[in-house]
């Protein structure tokens, strides 16, 4: 219940029966629960850091629980605060990337920089260099639908590269859910040993491939677009940046779909985002990677929920809720 604001599950346990108990001691409340009284005090210790327990008044060395009305509130907004840094970071990524991106459109072939005209020679440099690959794979499909040709193909290769050790890391958008083969593939993935996750938006097609190369579009398209390799260091490790962000605010492919501590899906969440930044229904679609049509079904439960007649007074009572914050209008 308490995990999503990061608490452990015995820790969680422990503050739980504290409530319950308030005099009880960490011999009392390992009985309780049936756990070791060290896992306990490492759970007391976890509590303490995270200011849901204070020490005692009686002074004996114990400690009592903050009420959940003082404790779970400040807590929360710490967490409110971590993921609005969090959103902010990886906005100022994708505008980073974006201008990357576009400053590479009129260049030509040069030490650090190889330009791939057409989609077909894209895919066989792609090719080449996974099949080289020999450390690490890293992998943004922000696309919810691939063809059966291309996963046929794409399964082959990464059985390969995990047959030979290399840690895959792919994240997929959340919307994979509605086409079954890509979601096939991406659980094939997972059971055989590559890590997937899931998140509401992608910001580009990416590919890093041992930290050494790195592969863009060419042009902001899904289709009949080149592509362009950097091989600079300080350009791969800052695409690398992008995808730890992205990385570590996804879903574990296979993890409970729970909403957030405001009742948000991450879909839902993502297009107040885009509602916020001007996105029209069709441009926050392609973003979700889902249909006008689950577009529009989201927007009528999010302005139910809100209560809103307008898109700019659902905007402004998400900013009222804490449900959008500043940083999210920039």
């Amino acid at each position: 219940m308490l995990q999503g604001l990061g608490l452990s599950g015995t820790a969680e346990s422990v503050y739980l029966q504290m409530l319950r108990d308030r005099d009880a001691g960490p011999d009392l409340l390992a009985a309780a629960l049936g756990i070791d009284e060290a896992q306990v005090r490492d759970a007391l210790d976890e509590l303490s850091r995270l200011m849901l327990v204070e020490e005692s008044w009686a002074g004996d060395e114990g400690f009592r629980p903050v009420s959940p009305e003082v404790g779970l509130a400040a807590l929360l907004a710490r967490e409110q605060a971590h993921v609005a840094r969090r959103n902010q970071e990886i906005e100022e990524g994708r505008v980073a990337l974006a201008r990357l991106v576009s400053e590479l459109q009129n260049v030509r072939r040069g030490p650090d920089v190889e330009v791939l005209g057409t989609a077909e020679e894209a895919r066989d440099r792609l090719t080449t260099l996974t099949a080289a690959c020999t450390h690490q794979l890293c992998t943004f499909v922000p696309t919810r639908a691939t063809s059966s040709r291309a996963l046929e193909s794409s399964r082959a290769l990464s059985q390969v590269l995990l047959d030979r050790g290399v840690r895959m890391r792919t994240v997929y958008l959340e919307s994979i859910r509605n086409d079954q083969p890509t979601w096939d593939h991406a659980t094939w993935l997972r059971n055989n040993g590559a890590e997937v996750r899931l998140a509401a938006t992608i910001p580009v097609r990416l590919q890093i491939i041992d930290q050494d190369h790195a592969m863009v579009p060419l042009a902001d398209a899904e289709s009949g677009s080149g592509a362009v390799v950097m091989t600079s260091p300080g350009v791969v490790a800052a695409l690398m940046a992008l995808f730890t962000q992205t990385w570590r605010s996804a879903t574990p492919l296979g993890a409970d779909r729970r909403r957030d501590h405001d009742g948000l899906s991450v879909q839902e969440r993502e297009l107040l985002r885009l509602w916020a930044k001007g996105a029209t229904d069709e441009a926050a679609g392609r973003r979700l990677g889902v249909s006008l049509r689950t577009v529009r079904r989201l927007s009528s439960v999010l302005m139910e929920r809100l209560d809103a007649g307008s898109r700019f007074q659902a905007g402004a009572r998400a900013l009222e809720r804490g449900w959008l914050a500043p940083a999210d209008l920039s």
